[in-house]
């Protein structure tokens, strides 16, 4: 029988959307810019610079674009097909990624110059993609219903993590990989992952496709000039997100420091990876259902909440478990954030609106201010330490959320 209902493909769309999310967010595991790649690069002899800038150079690039991707896309009607055509995309540059270090086994130098490299694609890649799975998946979502769509969809997404950290812990401690054969393998248990789950997009119906706009690239980008100076409630958003971005200052720290701290193993790698997932399983269920019942505004309040525990707790950490707890409320934030950034972005844009322009005007318009902390990350943790890093970035933290409570208004969602 063929389903016609809106709210019945939605829901279908739901487990074969969660069903591919979720193998990702395994593939994603074993190349985690929070835990993973600043301990890989570290053990390679990176400096504080080089790896205070994989998190925030990695969304920083992730940003650049993604304007060019919304351009270039947004008289398509065909959705479906450049997601997951772009999805597919991903696939040879993770393989490069992991053939790099098991097979050829890179170290040293050379190691840290091939990998920034492949990173550098793999993230501008991303950034390609980004704005047409943003779209996607707001055509095939109903509206009232997104909150807990993009909540189970990436608790899924977080427990299939966890799977993820714990193989990739027993990988990192296997006797037989030794430095960098190890993350290579790992790499390319991604890889096949990655493959697998673009399989499950072939199967999700979309609701209602956006409507392609034919129009001159003057007109496009005088939209785009129109959504930065007269939509005043956006314009506070960015300045709210653009002070919330300094949380990726200490990312690419809290594991290389806490390991330091606590003399754990090369293999908490996967320990902490498990553990910022189990975070963003809780809380993306949580707060999206937060979203969908209570406002946008109280579950993105959770973002803000999940990164000041995250860096109070590594201030004070004077055991191992606290160094887990603050990966679980890395996770936290994650978790708030996945459910709720892109159906904030979505509201913004209106059901009949160019989301895919909204969402790339967000990401672009906080670029310039991700290029500022990651350039003074490592610089900070070189001349005076990890802990006045933290203490910085939480002032940010705490100013952020105080515009976004006080000027930034819920938008309507006609």
């Amino acid at each position: 029988m063929q389903i016609t209902n809106p709210q019945q493909i939605h829901t279908r769309n739901t487990i074969f959307n969660a069903a591919g999310e979720g193998l990702w967010g395994f593939a994603m595991a074993f190349h985690n810019m929070n835990s993973v790649i600043p301990m890989f690069l570290a053990q390679m002899g990176a400096s504080a610079f080089v790896l205070g800038l994989i998190p925030g150079g990695f969304i920083l690039l992730v940003a650049l674009p993604q304007l060019l991707s919304a351009y270039l896309f947004h008289q398509s009607p065909h959705i479906k097909k450049l997601n997951i055509g772009l999805h597919f995309a991903m696939a040879p540059i993770a393989f490069l990624i992991g053939m790099a270090f098991y097979y050829f086994e890179f170290v040293g130098q050379t190691g840290i110059m091939v990998y920034l490299i492949l990173w550098v694609i793999w993230s501008l890649s991303v950034g390609f993609l980004v704005p047409v799975w943003a779209d996607f998946l707001a055509s095939v979502t109903v509206a009232s219903r997104r909150g807990r769509f993009f909540g189970i969809t990436f608790t899924v997404n977080a427990i299939m993590g966890m799977i993820g950290g714990y193989v990739l812990k027993e990988v990192l401690s296997m006797d037989s990989l030794s430095f960098p054969s190890n993350f290579g393998a790992a790499f390319l248990i991604m890889t096949t992952a990655i493959l697998i789950g673009n399989i499950f997009f072939f199967f999700i119906k979309v609701i209602h496709p956006p409507t392609p706009k034919k129009e001159q690239v003057d007109h496009w980008w005088q939209r785009l000039k129109t959504i930065y100076i007269q939509d005043r409630n956006f314009r506070n958003y960015i300045y709210s997100r653009a002070l919330a971005a300094a949380t990726m200052m200490p990312l690419a720290f809290y594991g290389v420091d806490l390991q330091d701290r606590f003399d754990l193993p090369l293999s908490s790698a996967g320990t902490f990876t498990f553990f910022l997932v189990v975070g963003q399983a809780i809380f993306n269920i949580v707060f999206g259902y937060i979203g969908d019942i209570y406002g946008r505004k109280m579950a993105i309040g959770g973002f803000f909440l999940g990164h000041f525990l995250a860096g109070i707790t590594a201030i004070l950490a004077t055991e191992p478990w606290m160094a887990y707890l603050t990966f679980v409320f890395v996770g936290m934030g994650f978790g708030a954030g996945q459910s709720s950034f892109m159906v904030f972005v979505y509201e913004f844009a209106g059901e009949l609106g160019d989301r895919k322009l909204y969402y790339a005007a967000l990401d672009t318009a906080v670029a310039p201010v991700i290029i500022v902390y990651i350039s003074i990350a490592g610089l900070i943790v070189e001349t005076f330490g990890t802990i006045p890093l933290y203490a910085l970035s939480l002032a940010f933290v705490i100013t952020g959320l105080l515009v976004f409570i006080y000027k930034v208004e819920a938008p309507t969602t006609s």
